[in-house]
């Protein structure tokens, strides 16, 4: 899964320290941005949504095998948080692919 962590780190072309978007998608970082130059280190947008794309579909094949797992160890309740996450669910990946392009 993507995760966006904001740090402080030393820029090399600033030459001190500011503060840096880094972008991790797997648990390894693909991009580091400054905040302040806009210096971006890591692999590009393409590569990247890529690499997103691929794990999303992913996930997504192994959905049914949650579900039913769900639905075994506590049906009832399953139940009324799906209904949820699915109304929620192509919300939240529209806004990570919107974060991913815009960095």
């Amino acid at each position: 899964m993507m995760e966006k962590v904001e740090t402080y780190l030393h820029c090399v072309q600033c030459d001190e320290e500011t503060e840096h978007v880094v972008i991790y998608l797997d648990d390894e970082i693909k991009s580091i941005k400054c905040k302040k130059c806009d210096r971006v280190s890591g692999i590009d947008k393409k590569e990247l949504f890529e690499l997103y794309t691929v794990e999303t579909v992913e996930h997504i094949l192994k959905e049914p095998l949650k579900l039913n797992e769900g639905i075994k160890e506590d049906g009832s309740k399953f139940l009324f948080s799906f209904s949820k996450r699915l109304l929620t669910k192509p919300y939240r990946v529209i806004k990570e692919v919107f974060e991913l392009l815009e960095d």
